[in-house]
């Protein structure tokens, strides 16, 4: 098991844990260009940022061309790929999307899974799209559970590293 820490963007960087993993999220009304310049200075103090790349917060392909460049320029290896808040603000409303654009390309991709499942979405669509992602990603991230079980019957249907 790997541990991480999501951090927002105006967590002080000079409190951070020894955790070298850092995820670092993409709330609506955030700026992405915001958390390109997050992962550039956790990456000047030897951390592994991981931006959040929530599709129903980016408006469109450039907008995803700039934010998926920047954070390559930077020197950022990973993302999340999720499909985030409840309204699209543009083209995007799902995570698949992102992935159709080839723009991911040379990143080490993470999606969410939901062992709990989702208010958001139908458990039988939320199998579904977990199917249609694991072509593009190398592995799930979930959230941290009280509960061993649910965790335990989600790892029992997955295939990829969780």
């Amino acid at each position: 098991m790997n541990f991480s820490l999501e951090i927002g963007l105006k967590t002080d960087l000079s409190k951070l844990p020894s955790i070298k993993d850092i995820y670092i999220t993409l709330l609506p009304g955030e700026q992405y260009k915001d958390v390109a310049i997050k992962a550039k200075e956790l990456i000047k103090i030897g951390k592994n940022p991981v931006p959040h790349f929530p599709a129903r917060s980016i408006k469109n392909q450039n907008e995803l061309k700039d934010y998926v460049g920047m954070c390559k320029d930077f020197g950022v290896k990973q993302a999340l790929v999720i499909g985030g808040g409840d309204q699209p603000i543009g083209d995007f409303h799902s995570s698949l999307q992102l992935f159709e654009t080839g723009l991911f390309e040379g990143l080490k991709i993470g999606i969410a899974g939901h062992p709990e499942g989702s208010p958001d979405i139908s458990d039988s669509n939320l199998e579904k799209a977990m199917i249609d992602k694991k072509p593009y990603a190398d592995y799930i991230v979930t959230q941290w559970l009280m509960e061993t079980s649910p965790i335990i019957d989600f790892i029992s249907k997955q295939s990829l590293p969780v």
